[in-house]
Order: C-alpha cells, then sequence, then structure tokens
C-alpha cells in the first residue's frame, strides 16, 4: 500500500491515569443516556402532539444516521484534530442537540436536531476509548476499552430507571433537559482534565496521521481479514441484540407476562448486560479477549436455547434472558476491545469506529428482522431458536479470529 510509513510506538505510560479513564467513561455514560432518550419519549411525545408512535420511525433511524457517520468520521477527525479535541467537540455537539431537542415541535425539527446530535454521540465513543487507551498503560488498554465503552450501558441503564419519573413528573422535555444539563457540567471538566495525548504518543507528521486515520490501514495485507472478521462478528452480535431490546416485551406476553409486566425483560437485559461487562473487564486481566468473547458468545447461545424451551416461569425467564444480555452484551462492548487490540494507537480510532459503525447498522436491520418474524406469526420459541443460528455464527468469527492474532499486528501495519 503507498503512503507514508505508521510509526508504531507503543504507550511509555507505566501508571494508570485515573482521571482519564473517569472523564472519558463519564462522557461515554452520557452519550448512552441520549441515545436512547428519544425512545423513552415517544409515548408522551405521540399523546402531546396527537400523532401515532409510528411517525417518529424517521427521528429514531435519523437518530441511527447520525451516529453511524459519527462512527465513520471520528478517525480522520482525531487524526487532524488530535482525541481530546474530537471528545470535547462531540459533547458539545450532543449537548447542543438535546437542548434544542427539548425545545422542538414538530417531527420534522426533531428529526433534523436527531441527527446533528447523533453525530455527536457517534464520535464520543470511539475517541474516548482511543484517548483513554493511548494514555494508560498498554497492558491494560483491553481492560480499559471495556471499561470505556461499558459506560454505553450503564448510561442507557440511567436514563431507563429515570425516564418514566421524569416524564411523568416534568413532561418529555425533561429527559433531555437533564441530559443536556449533565454534559454541560461535564465539559469544562473535560476541558482541564483531559491531557493531550501527545505527551503519550508523541507527534506525527499531518501526513503520516491522515494516512494512519484512513480506513485503509484497516485493509492493510497484514490486518485486512482481522478487520472482515471483527465487523462480521459485530454485526451479527448487534443484530440479535437489538432483536431482544426491541421486542423481548412484545415477545413475554406469550409467555403469561401482562404488558405492565413485560418491560422487566428490557430490565433483565440491560441488567445481565452490566454483568457481562464486568465479566469482560475481569477476563480481560488473565485471557486474550478474542477467548473471553468465545466464552460469553457460547453463554448466549445457551442461554436463548435454553429460553426456546422454558415454560412460563416468569422469574426464570427473567434470569435466562439477563444470561442472554450478558453474553450479547459482553460481545457489543468487546468489539471495540477487539478494535483497540487489533490495531496501533494512530488507527485505534478508526478501527473502533467503523467496527461500531457495522454494529449500529446489525442494530437497524435486526429489530426489522424481529417484526418481520412477528408478523409472519412465527412463535417466540421459532423465534428465540433462529436467534441462535446468528449468533453461532459470530461464534465462529470470532473464534477464527482468535486463531489468527498470534502475529503482531504493530510489526505488520509498520511495514506496509
Amino acid at each position: 500500500m503507498s503512503g507514508p510509513p505508521t510509526a508504531v510506538t507503543p504507550s511509555t505510560v507505566t501508571r494508570p491515569n485515573w482521571l482519564v479513564l473517569a472523564l472519558t467513561f463519564v462522557a461515554v455514560v452520557l452519550d448512552g443516556y441520549d441515545t436512547i432518550a428519544l425512545g423513552l419519549s415517544i409515548p408522551a411525545l405521540s399523546e402531546e402532539w396527537g400523532v401515532s408512535a409510528s411517525h417518529f420511525t424517521p427521528a429514531l433511524s435519523i437518530t441511527s444516521l447520525g451516529v453511524a457517520l459519527g462512527y465513520i468520521a471520528v478517525g480522520q477527525l482525531v487524526a487532524r484534530f488530535g482525541s481530546r479535541r474530537v471528545i470535547l467537540a462531540a459533547v458539545l455537539v450532543f449537548t447542543a442537540g438535546s437542548l434544542l431537542t427539548a425545545a422542538a415541535t414538530s417531527i420534522w425539527e426533531l428529526t433534523a436536531l436527531r441527527l446533528v446530535t447523533g453525530l455527536g454521540l457517534g464520535a464520543v465513543l470511539p475517541a474516548a476509548v482511543a484517548h483513554a487507551t493511548a494514555l494508560n498503560p498498554a497492558r491494560f488498554r483491553q481492560s480499559i476499552a471495556v471499561f470505556v465503552t461499558m459506560g454505553i450501558s450503564l448510561g442507557a441503564l440511567i436514563a431507563g430507571l429515570l425516564g418514566s419519573t421524569l416524564v411523568s413528573s416534568y413532561g418529555w422535555e425533561s429527559v433531555f433537559v437533564i441530559g443536556a444539563l449533565a454534559s454541560a457540567v461535564l465539559f469544562p471538566l473535560l476541558w482541564l482534565g483531559l491531557p493531550d495525548e501527545e505527551e503519550a504518543m508523541g507527534t506525527i507528521e499531518p501526513a503520516a496521521a491522515k494516512h494512519s486515520a484512513s480506513v485503509a490501514r484497516l485493509f492493510d495485507p497484514g490486518v485486512r481479514t482481522r478487520t472482515a472478521l471483527l465487523w462480521g462478528f459485530s454485526f451479527l452480535t448487534f443484530s440479535v441484540y437489538y432483536i431482544f431490546s426491541s421486542w423481548l416485551p412484545t415477545l413475554l406476553t406469550s409467555y403469561g407476562f401482562s404488558k405492565g409486566l413485560a418491560p422487566l425483560g428490557s430490565a433483565a437485559l440491560g441488567v445481565g448486560s452490566i454483568i457481562g461487562a464486568g465479566v469482560l473487564i475481569l477476563g480481560a486481566l488473565r485471557l486474550r479477549m478474542t477467548s473471553v468473547l468465545a466464552g460469553t458468545t457460547v453463554a448466549a447461545v445457551v442461554f436463548l436455547i435454553v429460553s426456546g424451551f422454558l415454560g412460563a416461569d416468569k422469574a426464570l425467564l427473567l434470569i435466562v434472558f439477563g444470561g442472554v444480555g450478558l453474553g450479547l452484551q459482553a460481545g457489543m462492548i468487546g468489539q471495540a476491545a477487539l478494535a483497540v487490540s487489533l490495531y496501533p494507537d494512530r488507527t485505534a480510532a478508526t478501527g473502533v469506529g467503523w467496527a461500531s459503525s457495522m454494529g449500529r447498522l446489525g442494530s437497524v436491520l435486526g429489530p426489522i428482522i424481529g417484526g418481520a418474524l412477528i408478523a409472519l406469526g412465527a412463535s417466540t420459541g421459532t423465534i428465540v431458536l433462529l436467534a441462535c443460528v446468528p449468533v453461532v455464527a459470530a461464534l465462529v468469527l470470532v473464534t477464527a479470529l482468535g486463531r489468527i492474532t498470534a502475529a503482531p499486528v504493530e510489526r505488520t501495519l509498520a511495514a506496509h
């Protein structure tokens, strides 16, 4: 591949930078909160604006599009401006977007604002992961990537716990106002507390930085197979998780759950997701990330099969679907850690961003497939067992990735 060679210099940091870890984690927590804020607000918006909930589909879809575009663009932005500046700009964008969303008066206005907000949301995660791993010891980079990415799950859980209270007490606008206020408080802390990553990585010529951050670097001869396997794993894992995060309350009604109890399925997924992130952090300290993810993916398959044959024991069903959430969410978080480990520091933001964008594509298609199966009259047991197929495929991909990652990727990239 033509272009200037990339100097791969491992981080010289020897001790954890706790302030950087805390700030990047909180930034991603707020990202996760805002990501699901609209979904929480739609029932109240639908009633207040006098339109059916389906009318908000463009706003939901455009948010995902904005996030995906943010993921894709972040590598070049980090190469040009540095991860610190990208984090600051992204937080500023989604803070302003959230605040303006609270003042929206029409669906089209809401949709346009969510596109802008989504761009900020998409840029935060890869930039935060790249910044945190660059400014902390290299031996902890996978665990750090998992920890920072876990903020998405925690933010979504916080929004889910607060959302109904905020909407019922203060109106749908309050969900966005609270998120914007929290981000506004965080911004000066980020400004003052995040050091420039050049302290750890050293300076690099602009042309070399741009080349390092190019998506073409993800397809250099030494890493193209790894990239393809990672993208496939991310797409499949996100697809299946979002089938259940979107439709699990509906599916649980066939097990005898009332409409009031069915949302507990989403809570079970969320709790399992947090536990899954903890499993990843602990596992990454002793094992290769591919081995940990192979184990959690096997767990997802086992729990899916069990759920397909369970009766109407509600407590047991919730525990089992918590296990499904553990296995699938571990894959969604772990793919970012894999991207960090597959590519050198200068390419990390691009690797994380593109792998996450493949997952985001899966998150769009998954609910569509689930809805189509429900519309065709497929039973819950059938849908659950069919979901095992892509999860098994994801297991095959991550196992293959584990087998070919013995060679140091840094040397391969440096040679090109």
